[in-house]
C-alpha cells in the first residue's frame, strides 16, 4: 500500500508490523493521521451505500413474502438484511416524521357554513356559575372552589367557564384561581388542560406525534410475549426469535404507513386506514405460517386471535398511558 503506515493503532495503541493493514485488536486501519477528501468520500459511500443496499434487499421480500426475512434472519442469513432493530428505528423515525408533516394545518370547528375557533364558542356561550362547578362536582368527585376574587374584582359577573378557557388569563392564573381548598394534584391537572389549550393545536399535535414511536417500540416485548404465548408448544424458539419476527412485522406495517401517507393526498383517510387494517392481518397470518411453519387454518386462527388482543388490549394501553403521560409533562 502507497500510504505511510504507523508503528501503533492510533485507536487501541497495540503495536502493529509494517504489513499489517489492520489492526488485529480493534480492527481499525492501519494508515497515518492525514485525512484526505478521497478518505471521507470512501467512507460516507462505504456506511450509506451498505445500508441502502441492505434496505433495498429486505425491503421486496419483507412486502412480498410475508415472514421470509424474519426466518432467514434467526437461521443464520443475516449479511444481506438490515438488523430487525435498526430497520424498525428507521423505518419508524421515516414514517413519524411524515405523518408529523401533515399535522400543520390546525382545524377549526365548523359549525351552519362558518368557521368558529373552539375558543370563540367556550367564551361566548354563558354557563351558569353555579351549575357548572356542580355538574363537577357531581361528575368527577372534585370539590372545585374557584377563588373568585383573585379571579376579577367583580366576581358576580364573572363566568367561572370562560375565565378557564380564556387565554388573555395564564395557565398558573388559572390554576391559582382555585384557590387552596382544592389538592395540588387538581390544580396541576387544571394547569396542565389550560397549558394544553391555550398552545398552538399544531405543535401540540407534531409534540404526541414525534414521541410515538417510542411507544411502538415499547409494544414489540409485549407483541413478541403474545406470540410466545400462542406458539408455546414450539420448544426450539426462544423469546428472541419471536421478538425478530415482530420488529420485521412492524417494519412491514411502517412501510405501508408510509404508502399511506402518500396516498390520504388522494383518497379517504378512513376508506384507507380499513384497508391497512385488512392488509395488516393479512399479511400476519401468512407470515405466521411460513415462519412458524404451521397450517394455514392454525395460522388464521391465530392470526385473528392476536390481533384482537393486540387491538383491543396491548395497543389502547399503551397509547392511552403514553397519552396521559405525555399530556401531563406536556
Amino acid at each position: 500500500m502507497t500510504q505511510n503506515k504507523s508503528d501503533s493503532c492510533f485507536n487501541c495503541g497495540e503495536s502493529l508490523k509494517k504489513e499489517e493493514n489492520y489492526c488485529p485488536n480493534c480492527g481499525q486501519k492501519n494508515m497515518d493521521l492525514n485525512i484526505s477528501f478521497n478518505e471521507l468520500l470512501k467512507d460516507f459511500a462505504s456506511d450509506y451505500f451498505t445500508f441502502d443496499s441492505k434496505f433495498l434487499r429486505t425491503f421486496f421480500p419483507l412486502l412480498f413474502k410475508p415472514g421470509k426475512v424474519p426466518k432467514d434472519f434467526i437461521e443464520g442469513k443475516r449479511l444481506k438484511y438490515i438488523a430487525p432493530l435498526r430497520g424498525f428505528l428507521f423505518l419508524s423515525f421515516i414514517s413519524f416524521f411524515l405523518w408529523g408533516l401533515s399535522l400543520n394545518i390546525d382545524p377549526l370547528i365548523k359549525s351552519d357554513d362558518q368557521t368558529i375557533s373552539l375558543s370563540d364558542s367556550v367564551e361566548n356561550y354563558a354557563f351558569p356559575n353555579q351549575v357548572f362547578l356542580d355538574s363537577i362536582n357531581q361528575t368527577k368527585g372534585y370539590n372545585l372552589k374557584i377563588n373568585m376574587d383573585s379571579a376579577s374584582s367583580d366576581s358576580s359577573n364573572l363566568n367561572s367557564l370562560s375565565y378557564l378557557f380564556d387565554k388573555k388569563n395564564s395557565p398558573k392564573e388559572i390554576a391559582d384561581s382555585l384557590g387552596n381548598d382544592n389538592s395540588p394534584f387538581l390544580k396541576k391537572i387544571i394547569y396542565q388542560i389550560a397549558k394544553i389549550y391555550q398552545a398552538d393545536r399544531a405543535v401540540v399535535r407534531r409534540y404526541l406525534m414525534g414521541n410515538l414511536s417510542i411507544v411502538l417500540l415499547f409494544v414489540q416485548p409485549f407483541f413478541a410475549l403474545l406470540l410466545k404465548l400462542f406458539y408455546f408448544r414450539k420448544k426450539d424458539f426462544f423469546y428472541i426469535e419471536h421478538l425478530v419476527f415482530s420488529l420485521y412485522f412492524h417494519a412491514f406495517v411502517l412501510i405501508v404507513s408510509i404508502f399511506l401517507f402518500f396516498l390520504s393526498f388522494v383518497f379517504e383517510i378512513d376508506l384507507l386506514l380499513l384497508w391497512v387494517f385488512l392488509l395488516s392481518f393479512v399479511y400476519l397470518f401468512i407470515a405466521m405460517k411460513r415462519f412458524y411453519e404451521q397450517s394455514l387454518g392454525r395460522s388464521f386462527f391465530k392470526g385473528i386471535l392476536i390481533s384482537f388482543l393486540y387491538f383491543t388490549f396491548i395497543l389502547p394501553i399503551f397509547s392511552v398511558t403514553y397519552l396521559v403521560l405525555s399530556l401531563y409533562f406536556y
